[in-house]
């Protein structure tokens, strides 16, 4: 009969005990997003202020690598370009020194850093990442630059402010994985 008693509470103990646990979450599963690979599957996605935002359009992704270049370098340009509604110009890269580099790894994402960061909204107002009036902060974690598979995959969440333009930009959720 103790037996049994004891039996009783501990599988409600258990039962509270599991009620309670919060739930992880999975950043990768985030609805409009791609999700973040690291196989070269061509995508890329990120949070524009909380609203998802994919390449969309002709021609709207593209990756430049060239290794012979500042040490080496990667950049990345994706349009979105919705008649009548949005054209909008992201681009990501690092600008210097990429041969020194080992994977995976994160870049902090600055005015002056070796990570940069542009966005161009519909209403064409750009925060580039050569305009020094442009506030940036945020940091590039590449996940993968495989030379001999072709593949350059990672994360990102960036704010960018440009005095002209207003409000500040805030990417979050940002994922990567292209083939070059």
């Amino acid at each position: 009969m103790k037996l049994s008693i004891y039996l009783v509470l501990f599988a409600i103990t258990i039962g509270f005990t599991q009620c309670c646990k919060e739930k992880p979450t999975n950043d990768n599963n985030i609805p409009g997003l791609p999700p973040a690979t690291q196989i070269g599957a061509n995508t890329l996605g990120f949070l524009l202020n909380g609203v998802p935002w994919v390449p969309e359009g002709p021609n709207n992704l593209s990756i430049d690598y060239d290794p012979g270049f500042n040490n080496g370098i990667v950049s990345l340009v994706a349009y979105r370009q919705i008649q009548n509604t949005d054209n909008s110009v992201f681009a990501l890269g690092i600008i210097d020194s990429l041969l020194f580099m080992s994977f995976p790894k994160s870049i902090l994402i600055r005015n002056g850093s070796l990570a940069q960061a542009s966005f161009t909204d519909k209403e064409f107002c750009a925060r580039i990442h050569f305009d020094t009036s442009v506030f940036r902060s945020g940091v590039l974690n590449v996940t993968r630059l495989d030379g001999t598979n072709k593949i350059f995959s990672g994360t990102f969440e960036i704010k960018l402010f440009n005095p002209n333009c207003g409000d500040t930009i805030r990417i979050t959720n940002g994922r990567f994985d292209l083939n070059f």
